[in-house]
């Protein structure tokens, strides 16, 4: 299968700045933020526009399309543009690349912003970088590009990243069972996320866990910690938490991190280099407030509020409309992980009054 057919980035997405050598990597500026890859991409300054011409993308190699926020784009030049109307981002820069063409569907991001704390204009697909070898490297917090190909796959270090797509895709092996799953930096705070998590065999029944915010849709999330190992290659991950999914199986950010990954699109092969071998790769307990969430204008609405959780404990309710945590509100909050006390202070409208309530958040997945 081509990938080119597939794609919604146009071919001549890039190129790299003749500073660069095209034998060495490049490293594309980024920010990590909660385990996500940010990358400002500017816009050559123009008469007449605004003088912050920067957008900010999420880097998800588990999207099939790029998008970006119709807002976004009226604030950097002006025009707006509908749901089913196409942006067409040209002569722009990130670092030394320089962006030929970016071609993205218009969607409202606003809601992903406020759930990472940071704002996000943009997802760049997995076929932004087609033409050259793309590396995320957790440890460094770099994403980096070079040409070449990857060599065949061996079993240990590079392997196939055939799957029903052009995304790319790897096997994980349970004792039980054998999935091809999504290898997704879109979902950084997840470690493994399957169909059917009854299925599975964990030390305690699934649980309600909240819900993930996606590009149009919330997911209700159950979790549970698996009795088993899974395997990836030669690389096993003990006793992994699972969460679960309706739709595709994917391997989330909290595997992806303990590596770096060298994604080459030309001959769907992936290379995964351990950070640490001789470090076990273990998953923290999950820690969640509760609240699942709907998009606001104001911030979120609480949907429902998951029983014997934090937000029930704290006295959150359905119906509530949270603007802020910890001081700051949803969308610029940053990227800083929750207190060294595990509190969280929750700032809401209730019934058109102003509330603020500290949850203590605890582990819902041990």
């Amino acid at each position: 299968m081509s990938i080119h057919h597939a794609l919604l980035v146009i071919a001549s997405f890039l190129s790299i700045g003749s500073a660069a050598s095209a034998a060495d990597p490049v490293v594309i500026p980024t920010v990590i933020c909660r385990g996500y890859f940010l990358i400002p991409i500017t816009l050559a300054p123009r008469e007449g526009y605004p003088a912050d011409r920067t957008l900010w993308f999420l880097h998800d190699t588990g999207a099939s399309s790029s998008y970006v926020d119709p807002d976004s784009i009226e604030r950097v030049s002006g025009i707006r543009l509908g749901a089913r109307d196409r942006a067409n981002i040209r002569d722009a820069q990130a670092g030394p690349i320089a962006i030929n063409r970016l071609q993205a569907r218009v969607g409202q991001l606003d809601h992903l912003g406020r759930a990472l704390g940071h704002p996000i204009d943009g997802i760049l697909s997995f076929g932004a970088f087609s033409d050259y070898l793309l590396t995320l490297d957790y440890e460094n917090g770099e994403m980096r590009l070079e040409e070449g190909r990857l060599p065949p796959p061996d079993g240990v270090t590079v392997f196939s990243a055939d799957g029903p797509d052009y995304r790319p895709w790897m096997v994980v092996e349970f004792p039980d069972r054998r999935r091809r799953m999504l290898i997704d930096s879109g979902a950084a705070m997840t470690s493994l996320a399957v169909r059917r998590i009854d299925l599975y065999d964990t030390f305690q029944p699934p649980r309600p866990t909240g819900a993930s915010m996606r590009l149009r849709e919330v997911e209700e999330r159950s979790g549970a910690r698996s009795r088993l190992n899974a395997r990836i290659g030669p690389n096993h991950l003990i006793t992994p938490t699972l969460q679960s999914t309706p739709g595709t199986e994917l391997i989330g950010g909290e595997v992806m991190r303990h590596f770096t990954w060298t994604f080459d699109q030309a001959t769907e092969r992936v290379r995964m280099v351990r950070h640490h071998p001789e470090t076990p790769i273990t998953f923290e307990p999950d820690y969640d407030h509760g609240m699942v969430f709907e998009p606001h204008p104001q911030g979120y609405r609480v949907g429902s509020v998951i029983a014997d959780t934090p937000a029930s404990r704290g006295g959150i309710q359905a119906g509530d409309i949270v603007t802020g945590f910890d001081g700051a509100s949803l969308d610029v909050r940053g990227c800083d992980g929750p207190p060294p006390d595990n509190t969280l202070v929750v700032r809401l409208i209730r019934n058109g009054q102003p509330m603020t309530l500290t949850l203590v958040l605890f582990a819902l997945v041990e």
